[in-house]
C-alpha cells in the first residue's frame, strides 16, 4: 500500500505499534447477544466439489477413450497415420470431455436452482431464467481453439512432408535391397532368432532392446525393415525365438541379407502406400489450413483495434 500510494515505508516500530492496538481493541470487543458467525461457504459444497470431480473423471475418460478409439480400431497397414489420428483424436476427446463435464455441471447447478425456487414458490418456477446459456466463456474456447490450430499446423508438417519423404525414401531403399536380393540372391536355410542390445544412458540406466536377427551358416544379420518392419519376435518371450526361415544373401556380401517372405511381392503394398497417400494429403490440406489460422488471427486483431477506436469515440 505504501509504495503504491508513494508513502515512506513503515519502520518496525510503528508496525509493532499498530499491531498491539489491534490486539487491544479486539481484548476489548465482547460478541453482542444472539452472535451468529456467518456461513462462508454454503453447506454441501464439499460434496459439490467431490461430484464435479466425479463428472469431470467420467466426461473426461470416455473422452479420452471415444478421441483414441479410430486409431486403435484402425488396421496396421494403414500407416504412421494411426498416430496422427491417435494424437488428434485424443485431443479432441480431451476437449470434448471438457466441455461436457462443465455442461453437466451447469445443468445440474440449474436444476438445483430450479427446484429450490420452485419448492419455495409452491409451483414450477420459469425455466428460462434457470436454463439461460451461458456465453462467458466464448473468448477462452476462441483462444483454445487458436491454439489447437497452430498445433495442428505443426503436427501436419510433420505427419504431410515428413511422413511422405521418409516413406518414399524407406520405400525406394527397400525397393532398390529387394531387386538387388531377387537378381543375386542365394536362399540358404535359417532362423529368425532374438539378439538383444543393451544402451546406457547419462545417469548409467541399462536399457535391452529386443532386434530381429537371421542367422544362417554361421552368421548372424539384423534383419532389414522392409515395408516398415522387421519380421516379428514372439510377443510373449522374444528371447525364445526360434522360427526357421529361408534366408537369401548377396553371394559377394552375405551381410546384406533377407527373409524370403520379405522379398515376395511388393515394398509398397500396405503402410508405406498408406503413409505416401495421407502424407500427401496432408501436404496439400497444409497451405489450405495456415491460410485459414492466418485470417482468423488479422480478424481478431481486426476486431480489437475496432473496438479500440470506437471506445474513445463514444
Amino acid at each position: 500500500m505504501c509504495r503504491a500510494a508513494r508513502a515512506p515505508k513503515p519502520t518496525t516500530y510503528q508496525v509493532s505499534r499498530i499491531a498491539r492496538s489491534r490486539r487491544s481493541t479486539a481484548a476489548r470487543l465482547e460478541k453482542a447477544p444472539g452472535y451468529v458467525r456467518l456461513r462462508t461457504r454454503p453447506r454441501g459444497a464439499a460434496l459439490r466439489v467431490l461430484g464435479l470431480l466425479v463428472v469431470f473423471l467420467v466426461t473426461l475418460t470416455a473422452g479420452f477413450w471415444v478421441g483414441l478409439a479410430p486409431a486403435i480400431l484402425l488396421p496396421g497397414w494403414f500407416g504412421a497415420v494411426r498416430s496422427l489420428i491417435g494424437l488428434v483424436g485424443t485431443a479432441v476427446g480431451i476437449a470434448g470431455g471438457i466441455w461436457l463435464g462443465a455442461a453437466i455441471s451447469h445443468l445440474l447447478t440449474d436444476a438445483a436452482r430450479w427446484a429450490a425456487a420452485s419448492w419455495v414458490a409452491g409451483r414450477p418456477a420459469p425455466g428460462g431464467r434457470f436454463f439461460a446459456r451461458r456465453r462467458e466463456h466464448g473468448e477462452r474456447w476462441r483462444n483454445a481453439l487458436d491454439v489447437g490450430l497452430m498445433f495442428l499446423c505443426v503436427a501436419l508438417i510433420g505427419w504431410g512432408p515428413g511422413v511422405g519423404i521418409t516413406s518414399l525414401v524407406h520405400g525406394l531403399r527397400d525397393a532398390s535391397l529387394v531387386a538387388q536380393l531377387r537378381a543375386d540372391g542365394a536362399p540358404v536355410p535359417g532362423k529368425l532368432i532374438d539378439v538383444p542390445q543393451y544402451s546406457d544412458d547419462d545417469n548409467g540406466n541399462v536399457t535391452e532392446d529386443d532386434v530381429a536377427t537371421l542367422s544362417f551358416s554361421g552368421l548372424q544379420v539384423t534383419d532389414p525393415s522392409i515395408g516398415g518392419r522387421p519380421l516379428p519376435l514372439d510377443a510373449d518371450d522374444p528371447a525364445a525365438t526360434d522360427v526357421p526361415v529361408t534366408v537369401v544373401y548377396l553371394r559377394g556380401d552375405p551381410f546384406v541379407a533377407a527373409a524370403k517372405q520379405q522379398i515376395t511381392g511388393s515394398v509398397w503394398h500396405g503402410a508405406p502406400t498408406a503413409n505416401l497417400i495421407s502424407g500427401g494429403l496432408f501436404t496439400l490440406a497444409l497451405p489450405a489450413l495456415v491460410l485459414y489460422l492466418v485470417l482468423r488471427v488479422r480478424r481478431r486483431r481486426w476486431r480489437q483495434a475496432k473496438g479500440f477506436v470506437a471506445d474513445p469515440a463514444e
